[in-house]
């Protein structure tokens, strides 16, 4: 017979890599909280997660189960453009999602089977890009809280992208149309609210086409009708930023870093359940061991950013140049058209210093005593996961809001430098030695190790994230079950 009496959220993530981890930890923190569980995947990652982790990875708990849709996505390790995949992967959700969504959901529902275990599904946990779902809950009146994997800021910007800068997009599509005579990617744009000295170039090089600007535009406005949203930050550190988002929505959550507010359950149940869609190599783990205090500059550009074969040699000369150690994350699609391969007097030049793997477990790596620095494309889950490790950043922001978090890590939070788009060996080699062994850089670890003791004062108990996860559960993910339920 079907349990009562307990809650059931349903999380469901955008399947790409950046989504899926943020909303598995969400899942766990529920999950700690009294929560029944259900994790869903696209078949296609599924199957992704269990080829690289093992059928172990996806056993669950008591109460947490995985489901699947059979939604079709573009494999991410193709070497088409990114962004005609990303393209192709929002018009997909948007024609096949809510209703794969819909039939997984009256399963998880059908509670007339004899070997059902499922206690009714209560209330969702769903990505901000499928929104798709809001339909689906409203139709049951259940709530449903919307997750934004992106920084606060970014969304702010493309708040105001589509809202407020129409005179902005003529010249996003076209530089040389007349309207955008008096405008450059350098335009300042301090009207902004939460985001000092932002420049025309921050709101996104993605954004180059009003049918990108309107997606973005039409998530927004379908959130403002969400029960709640959920922004991965804490309150030290965006709350300029979420005081300008509140009145947009009908309840703001800042809930991060979500690893910290994990970290205070000292059962360590959740370690062995993971949706990693690459096989993470901890041999890097045992060569940072050998390596002296803040020593090694790490580099990794996310699950989707990529590169050409010229920027990969210049950044790889640009490491070994520098004389210091190095672990770099080359995942076999990060080359446009091509694979990884690097020279092979790079190979032999780096010998003991540089260590190369195809992925790692990131947190432990940011982590590790011997980090010193990291070079990243400045994707959320990144930045958010650098400020709680008190590491500095280099920064090479590659597309959406990659730049706008670039921005604020370099000119506001004082914790990050930026690196060129089309780099060169010296530029590489400048910057890691200023890191490691600058003042600049000396007084970016102090900026970190300040955030990272934000960061901290925020998950812990009666911290503002520990609090902002309780009164969620409370106030919206509770709202239709019992009252006396703790």
């Amino acid at each position: 017979m079907a349990a009562v009496g307990k809650p059931h959220v349903v999380c469901v993530p955008y399947p790409l890599q950046g989504h899926i981890i943020p909303m598995l930890r969400l899942a766990k923190l529920l999950h700690y909280k009294g929560f029944h569980v259900t994790f869903v995947n696209t078949e296609f990652n599924h199957d992704r997660i269990l080829e690289s982790r093992g059928h172990s990875a996806l056993d669950g708990l008591p109460d947490f189960n995985f489901a699947t849709i059979p939604l079709q996505t573009p494999p991410s390790n193709s070497h088409t453009s990114l962004a005609v995949n990303c393209l192709a992967l929002l018009e997909t959700c948007r024609k096949n999602f809510l209703p794969l969504f819909r039939e997984l959901f009256t399963k998880l529902n059908d509670t007339s089977s004899s070997s059902s275990s499922n206690p009714p599904i209560s209330c969702i946990l769903s990505d901000a890009f499928l929104s798709y779902s809001l339909e689906l809950s409203q139709e049951l009146h259940i709530p449903n809280v919307l997750v934004w994997n992106m920084g606060a800021s970014a969304v702010l910007s493309f708040k105001h992208v589509h809202e407020q800068i129409k005179k902005c997009l003529a010249f996003l599509i076209d530089p040389s149309n007349e309207a955008a005579t008096n405008m450059d990617l350098d335009s300042v744009m301090e009207w902004i609210p939460g985001t000092k000295e932002a420049q025309l170039r921050d709101l996104s090089k993605f954004i180059k086409t009003k049918d990108q600007v309107d997606s973005s535009g039409v998530h927004l406005e379908r959130a403002s009708k969400a029960s709640a949203v959920i922004f991965h930050t804490f309150d030290a550190l965006d709350s300029e930023v979420l005081n300008s988002l509140s009145p947009m929505f009908q309840g703001v959550y800042s809930i991060g870093p979500l690893q910290l507010l994990l970290s205070q359950i000292s059962d360590d149940c959740y370690d062995s359940i993971e949706c990693n869609l690459w096989n993470e190599d901890f041999e890097c783990i045992k060569w940072l061991d050998s390596k002296e205090p803040n020593s090694v500059i790490y580099v990794n550009f996310g699950s989707t950013t990529v590169m050409t074969m010229e920027q990969l040699v210049e950044l790889a000369w640009g490491l070994a140049n520098t004389n210091h150690n190095f672990l770099w994350i080359t995942r076999p699609d990060l080359i446009i058209g091509d694979s990884a391969v690097l020279p092979p007097e790079f190979l032999l030049a780096i010998e003991e210093r540089g260590f190369i793997v195809s992925w790692c477990p990131q947190v432990q790596v940011l982590n590790h005593p011997s980090t010193g620095g990291f070079i990243t494309h400045c994707g959320w889950n990144s930045i958010e996961e650098s400020i709680s490790a008190g590491i500095p950043m280099i920064c090479w922001p590659f597309f959406g809001e990659h730049f706008v978090n670039c921005r604020k890590s370099c000119n506001e939070w004082g914790i990050g430098v930026e690196l060129s788009s089309n780099f060169q060996r010296d530029e590489v080699e400048k910057l890691v030695e200023e890191l490691l062994n600058g003042q600049k850089g000396k007084m970016m670890k102090e900026k970190a190790m300040e955030w990272k003791k934000l960061s901290e004062e925020a998950t812990s108990p009666n911290g503002s994230s520990f609090l902002s996860l309780n009164n969620l559960v409370n106030e919206v993910l509770l709202s239709k079950n019992n009252n006396n339920f703790s």
